[in-house]
């Protein structure tokens, strides 16, 4: 659930799709409630300002009444980088921080944009007892920040075709260095409900992926992963659609399960401005 929920964050703070080549500069704002029951458990808010040549994406997670008692979640993460004539986005800097339970990390990552090399990184994090940190191999230090590989996915104008059939792409993380996998391969449509700003059709995606480097290791002989616990919620699907006016194609909701019951995260609000330059 905690690798899912931290997988989402990512695709919600990424989504983010404008005409990155008009003559303005574009602010987006995103608000997604997660719903057990008939309790909110998380919320996430991103903003996004866009213009011809730059991008900036900020965002945070935080878990919601009984969910801080089960499991005490933070996330604050931003992203800026060039945006390049012909469509594609690459990272200059990439920060996250926050905490999973008693897991506490915080990134911070410089890039060169043109040839995706990491030329600093600058981690500080406390693991969890029985755990060690694995770096990532100096040789494997280049890659695109999650935030912007996601950017230049919702920006994509032939989203429904070109991921049709699986791409992958190399990410680097802070933390870790990962390929990760991108397939939608189903379509639903979504009628009307109070806690979602959005209606349509939307497409059903599954992300997933392997390591490449960097990895936090179990180095407690007495302590023993639940088969079945860590990865259980990889191939549920993340729906992307687009909304009225709004150039991209984002993502609107997603459910899992969590103990005796399903997940249900919607997108809860959505604003776009546009100031001329």
């Amino acid at each position: 659930m905690k690798y899912f929920l931290s997988l989402f964050v990512i695709l919600l703070i990424t989504a983010s799709g404008f005409n990155a080549w008009s003559n303005s500069t574009q602010k987006l704002n995103f608000e997604y409630k997660a719903y057990w029951g008939g309790l909110v458990i998380a919320e996430i808010n991103s903003e996004t300002i866009l213009n011809s040549s730059n991008y900036e994406i900020r965002a945070s997670y935080h878990s919601r009444g009984l969910a801080k008692i089960i499991g005490k979640m933070e996330n604050y993460t931003m992203s800026r980088g060039v945006s390049y004539k012909n469509g594609v986005y690459q990272p200059e800097y990439y920060e996250s921080s926050g905490n999973f339970g008693k897991f506490n990390y915080k990134n911070q990552v410089t890039f060169d944009p043109k040839t995706l090399e990491v030329i600093n990184l600058v981690q500080n994090f406390e693991l969890r007892s029985g755990t060690e940190y694995i770096p990532i191999e100096d040789n494997e230090k280049y890659g695109v920040d999650p935030m912007t590989t996601f950017l230049n996915r919702v920006m994509n104008s032939n989203f429904a075709d070109n991921y049709s059939k699986e791409v992958k792409s190399r990410q680097f993380g802070g933390m870790f260095v990962s390929e990760q996998s991108f397939l939608c391969d189903e379509q639903k449509v979504f009628n009307y409900n109070k806690r979602s700003a959005f209606q349509g059709m939307a497409y059903g995606c599954i992300i997933d992926g392997k390591n490449i480097s960097g990895d936090i290791k179990n180095i407690d002989p007495e302590k023993k992963i639940r088969k079945g616990r860590e990865r259980d919620d990889q191939n549920n699907r993340i729906f992307f659609g687009k909304m009225t006016g709004f150039e991209g194609t984002i993502p609107v909701y997603t459910e899992f399960p969590l103990g005796w019951g399903m997940v249900r995260i919607y997108l809860s609000d959505f604003k776009h401005t546009t100031v001329n330059e």
